[in-house]
């Protein structure tokens, strides 16, 4: 049983480093290089496939820290909430609102990140006004 558990974890550790997903090592930065780098090449990826528009980000910038949620007996995950300005290729500027889940990665190991878009998010997946990730 143990060699079972044993291979399952490694298996998994696995996946998560090669997945290249919403997992990180530890990051609680807001301004994080793979994190903004996750959440340009995701929003590219969500543009084209299911708000089928040409959009893509062009900048990312005024990185800021909102809000953070320690691990407590209230809140069981640690988030970090943030804040930055986008610069988009159809010369918009919109603020992105996004966050940083510790422990919510594949199999509960490193991180996840979840974003939003003010005014991409036609069908309220965050709320109006991006207001789950804000």
């Amino acid at each position: 049983m143990t060699r079972l558990s044993t291979a399952f974890a490694t298996l998994a550790l696995g996946a998560v480093l090669l997945s290249g997903g919403t997992a990180y090592a530890g990051t609680t930065d807001c301004s994080d290089g793979s994190v903004l780098s996750f959440i340009d090449q995701r929003f590219d990826y969500k543009a084209s496939r299911y708000l089928q528009a040409n959009l893509d980000i062009v900048g990312i910038d005024r990185v800021s820290n909102t809000r953070i949620d320690y691990r407590d007996e209230t809140h069981p995950i640690e988030r970090v909430y943030c804040h930055a300005k986008v610069e988009m290729n159809d010369g918009r500027r919109r603020d992105l609102w996004y966050m940083i889940e510790s422990g919510m990665g594949y199999a509960g190991l490193g991180e996840r990140v979840r974003f939003c878009i003010s005014g991409l998010d036609p069908w309220y997946v965050d709320g109006r006004q991006c207001r789950s990730v804000r």
